[in-house]
């Protein structure tokens, strides 16, 4: 018995780190012996290389708008480990989770399971009884997936791009098999707009389940995006609605663009319930409950904002958009990446839109150290072994002219978010 949450919370990160197996039979037997909890309330699924924690929380605060009970399961944490289980945006309890980490040990006895299995399974049985409806971020993938146990109302597959390619890759094309199996049988799929060389290998998987597909860029569209002081506004379209005039925090395209995802993923579960969707209801939901480490404004003069952005296409969106929305301001980098990111591509396209990059290393066996790079490659940048000594001085140093952008790595802004609060 687990008297405490410090007990049930290094229980938990005392499990395997990776899967035992590449199958679900594992963690079905579990839920099985729970009486199946991820059946007993509607869900919608949602995976994707980058975008998929954003579209997540947009889907659960148009969903909460409409007086749902609204489950959020997703991943990782930023500053305390309830934020992966949220009812309503109300983490769950320190006391609820011991209760149910007890549950569960004593439920489940001898099946081996990693740590992300029994965390989704903590998730589902945790929304048993309390929530209408669960939006479900997957971990990696999607057809190995250990949140793909459920038959969504919906499902979602945010962007496909490379990144985990040890796991679910080589190539961008296994990336997308893996991830495209998400879609269900006969179950509406929503995606982002997805690269030629893979839209084939989704658009087949959705015939095969006789599934619906509903592609942005195609069937839905976003409209007059703009940009004003860290606001940005678009508009939504498909051949049912139109809604002009959404506002969210932010200044990326990508955020209106899984902005409309979610939309649309929203319309399809109300359509489904022979409600209708209301543009004054979207626009006051949408942005309701922010998400930590997705640009995440933590000082404004000078600007400072932290960015969990882990690979190649999420850099190349956050760079190019802060340079563009900040022509007139340099732009300083603390970059921590991890030994198995394409941290080589980053760096090539960080360099030439910042004016200083500092390198600096985490305190665990993934991220990448000065030996991991080829420094002497560029003028303006320079590794810190230790960035809590020099954070503040680089702060400091910051003029009203310059930004300073914290990413490469959530474990870097979970860190962080201390500091700065």
């Amino acid at each position: 018995m687990l008297e405490d949450y410090q007990a049930a919370i290094k229980y938990i990160h005392s499990l395997p780190k990776f899967h035992r197996t590449n199958n679900l039979d594992n963690i079905k037997q579990a839920l099985h012996r729970l009486g199946d909890p991820q059946n007993s309330y509607e869900t919608i699924h949602i995976t994707g290389t980058n975008g998929k924690g954003t579209t997540t929380n947009f889907l659960a605060n148009l969903l909460e708008s409409t007086g749902q009970r609204v489950g959020m399961f997703t991943s990782p944490f930023i500053k305390e480990f309830n934020e992966r289980i949220q009812i309503n945006h109300k983490y769950i309890s320190n006391a609820d989770l011991v209760d149910e980490v007890n549950l569960i040990k004593e439920k489940v006895g001898d099946i081996p399971l990693a740590e992300f299995e029994f965390v989704t399974i903590l998730g589902y049985f945790y929304f048993r009884g309390r929530v209408d409806v669960a939006v479900i971020e997957a971990g990696i993938g999607a057809k190995h997936d250990k949140t793909n146990v459920i038959v969504p109302t919906v499902s979602v597959i945010t962007s496909i791009d490379l990144d985990h390619e040890k796991l679910i890759g080589p190539t961008i094309q296994d990336i997308a098999r893996e991830k495209a199996g998400i879609i269900k049988e006969k179950k509406p799929i929503v995606t982002g707009d997805l690269h030629s060389s893979v839209s084939n290998i989704v658009e087949k998987a959705a015939q095969q389940k006789e599934s619906q597909l509903f592609r942005l860029g195609t069937d839905f569209l976003v409209k007059d995006f703009k940009t004003n002081n860290f606001e940005l506004s678009f508009t939504y379209s498909d051949s049912e609605i139109t809604i002009t005039d959404i506002l969210c925090q932010g200044f990326e395209k990508t955020t209106a663009m899984n902005a409309s995802i979610a939309i649309k993923a929203y319309e399809l579960y109300q359509k489904a319930h022979h409600q209708e969707v209301l543009s004054q209801s979207v626009k006051q939901g949408l942005d309701s409950h922010k998400l930590p480490g997705r640009a995440q404004i933590v000082q404004k003069n000078p600007l400072i904002l932290m960015d969990g952005a882990h690979n190649i296409s999420a850099i190349y969106n956050l760079i190019n958009s802060l340079s563009k929305t900040y022509e007139n301001k340099d732009i300083i980098v603390l970059y921590a990446g991890m030994k198995d990111k394409d941290r080589h591509e980053i760096l090539e396209e960080l360099a030439p839109k910042a004016k200083q990059i500092y390198i600096t290393k985490l305190n665990m066996m993934r991220s990448a150290t000065a030996s991991d790079y080829n420094l002497s490659e560029y003028k303006n940048v320079s590794f810190i072994e230790n960035y809590h000594k020099q954070l503040q001085k680089i702060i400091n140093d910051l003029t009203a002219d310059q930004i300073l952008l914290i990413t490469g790595s959530f474990y870097l802004v979970s860190e962080l978010e201390n500091y700065f609060s």
